[in-house]
């Protein structure tokens, strides 16, 4: 579908006769500014890119004097520029955080939070491409396969520099390697996957590093096992010490990515800058991306009433109107009515990890897979879509949606759950001996326990949707108590300090299981197993499938794990958004094709599925301009911009 780009009648009726300063429409008249009317008129004419990025043989390439062990064959790709020529640099982007990192730390206790992000933005060896999914060269140029399938080797950018100017080579990376096994860094996951998955990362010279896999893979797989970044050798030059994690707390480590961290204060703003000719614009894919000089976090806490009146009062730059309730109020706000503020709409592929109603199986009540099953009756999810999200977003039955790579999918898109259904609820709550009912309607077993329990979540914006589920979850006789923890409730999770909890995790290209389903990380804090889930045949799949070299296979024993997760009920999915939409004020500008098939959020510059992308730039004609019409009182006709080249 060609992507459709809705510009306001008058505009294009001023274009047409070339009138100056005022468009009239009827009896209503917009204003109109050079700036703006030459970006829209450029936006107009733009051209989505080609954005093929195929791989071929490098011949050219050669590492001489290197004693390497085998011969090599070496590949790259040469992707075309993905960003908007129409692109300006420098400025300001005013964004929000919901609330202060626990620590700037990307591993190690309470690491792994919603901001992680922020403070990792090195690029991996190579990339994927978020339009195609084929490889892309980043901190390596070129790439090579072993002969036994279980290593690649990386010619990496001699150029590349972390953001404290200093060189990035293969020392950082067997550094990495090396810290990732440390007990000190206080964080299994990565001790395992740096023991288990990736097994040896080896130097030759400066710029050629192998990095080693447990078994041998298809190219795709072993590429996709083996792409990791580095970590900055000279910074740590004490090495890891068992005082690591509160020692870089606060520490802002350097990156390989176009920001640092300039400035904080604690508990209230972030503050990146751009760095001073970033290595990465020697690809021309990079060209007219992370084009911002500066960009400003101030925390924002209290949810989107609070966030959303800084935003209309011009106080942050981007507002998020992916829920519905949020777009239809943007219709009656006086910026959006002005045209002081644009609004972007853009339908993509949405990569769906885990999302739902995570149930601890460790807590008695759900210790009982009758009382977990149960509940796929008596939550009544698609009353919730159809209510309170309008029927605009997509009810969701799997842990796992479009994970296609190589050419399988490794979802099991035949997994279906029932519709609501009272009565089917209460024969497996009967099973489980809940079979008596309170004075208040809620179902009781002989001890006079009651099928109650206390469900967690951390968005404000949340607490409709979740009062349909717990209105309608009595009339099966289940109670359910909302409790809203905004920043303590992933803590809470990790250390499985809960019963249920409305959350969902970040997914990639395929998921595996093994940190969220394996025996190992039952009893474990600060592991993905949040359910406290133990099963032997389940570890058997997920052992499996980490050792399985056959991509077909491995998208095979992901179906049987997602089948197996669905008979053990660990979670009720929810829904999946295959759209992202917002607001911005017009300052902030975009390419016309919004952004790529497999990346949601064009207003992060930090964050997607596959890296970041950065496509946005702030217009500081643009801004001047409009900073002037609105304080006289003056209005451009109100715009949507609306990309649906991947609407389904």
């Amino acid at each position: 579908m060609v992507p459709t780009l809705r510009i306001g009648m008058a505009v294009l009726l001023a274009s047409a006769l070339g009138l100056a300063a005022t468009a009239r429409l009827g009896a209503q008249s917009y204003y109109t500014s050079p700036a703006v009317d030459a970006d829209e008129k450029a936006m107009a004419a733009e051209k989505r890119p080609d954005f093929a990025s195929p791989v071929v043989e490098d011949k050219a390439l050669s590492v001489p004097g290197l004693p390497l062990p085998e011969k090599l064959t070496w590949y790259t790709s040469r992707p075309g520029i993905f960003g908007s020529a129409r692109a300006k640099q420098g400025g300001t982007f005013r964004g929000y955080i919901a609330d202060y990192p626990d620590t700037f730390r990307t591993v190690g206790p309470n690491a792994n939070g919603a901001y992680r992000s922020y403070f990792l933005t090195s690029p991996q060896l190579v990339d994927i491409n978020a339009e195609t999914k084929q490889w892309m060269p980043a901190l390596a140029t070129d790439w090579s396969f072993s002969a036994d399938g279980k290593s690649v080797y990386f010619k990496l950018a001699e150029d590349a520099r972390w953001t404290d100017g200093q060189p990035i080579t293969s020392a950082d990376y067997t550094f990495m390697f090396d810290m990732m096994r440390s007990p000190n860094i206080q964080d299994p996951w990565y001790n395992e996957y740096y023991t288990n998955q990736v097994t040896d990362v080896k130097a030759f010279g400066d710029y050629v590093v192998r990095v080693t896999a447990n078994v041998p893979l298809t190219h795709d797989d072993l590429l996709y096992r083996v792409i990791i970044s580095p970590r900055p050798k000279h910074f740590y030059s004490n090495g890891i010490q068992k005082d690591w994690v509160d020692t870089y707390q606060w520490t802002f480590e350097p990156t390989a990515g176009p920001y640092y961290l300039d400035s904080y204060k604690k508990g209230e703003s972030l503050t990146f800058r751009k760095v001073k000719d970033w290595w990465g614009y020697r690809y021309a894919y990079n060209r007219y991306r992370f084009n911002v000089d500066t960009l400003e976090f101030r925390v924002i806490t209290g949810g989107n009433d609070i966030v959303r009146n800084y935003f209309y009062s011009g106080a942050i730059d981007t507002y998020v109107t992916i829920i519905p309730q949020e777009w239809a109020d943007s219709d009656t706000r006086d910026p959006v009515k002005k045209g002081w503020v644009d609004r972007q709409y853009n339908f993509y592929v949405p990569l769906t990890g885990v999302s739902g109603i995570i149930l601890n199986v460790r807590d008695p009540l759900f210790a009982d897979v009758n009382v977990r099953r149960g509940l796929y009756y008596a939550i009544n999810i698609q009353k919730m879509i159809d209510t309170t999200l309008r029927g605009e977003y997509s009810r969701y039955h799997n842990i796992g949606l479009a994970h296609v790579f190589g050419g399988y999918s490794f979802d099991d898109d035949t997994i279906r759950k029932p519709g609501f259904d009272p009565v089917k609820a209460g024969t497996l709550f009967d099973a489980a001996g809940y079979s008596k009912f309170g004075p208040d309607g809620i179902r009781m077993n002989a001890a006079g326990a009651r099928l109650s329990f206390e469900l967690l979540y951390q968005s404000p914006n949340h607490t409709e949707r979740l009062s349909v589920l717990k209105e309608e979850a009595r009339k099966a006789g289940v109670e359910i108590v909302l409790k809203l923890m905004q920043q303590e409730g992933f803590t809470a999770v990790r250390e499985k300090k809960f019963q249920a909890w409305w959350g969902g995790m970040s997914t990639d290209l395929y998921d595996d299981y093994w940190e969220y389903f394996h025996s190992v990380n039952a009893d474990k804090t600060q592991t993905n197993n949040f359910w406290g889930y133990k099963d032997p045949q389940m570890d058997k799949l997920l052992d499996a499938f980490r050792s399985e070299s056959d991509l077909a296979k491995k998208a095979a024993l992901d179906r049987q794990i997602q089948r197996k997760v669905d008979e053990a009920a660990l979670v009720i999915p929810n829904y999946y958004v295959p759209y992202w939409r917002g607001a911005a004020w017009k300052w902030v500008r975009f390419p016309r094709w919004l952004s790529q098939k497999y990346h949601d959020d064009f207003y992060d510059p930090f964050s997607s599925t596959s890296g970041y992308v950065g496509y946005f730039w702030v217009d500081q004609d643009i801004q001047k301009e409009v900073t002037a019409a609105k304080k006289a009182g003056k209005a451009y006709a109100p715009r949507i911009f609306r990309d649906e080249t991947f609407k389904q």
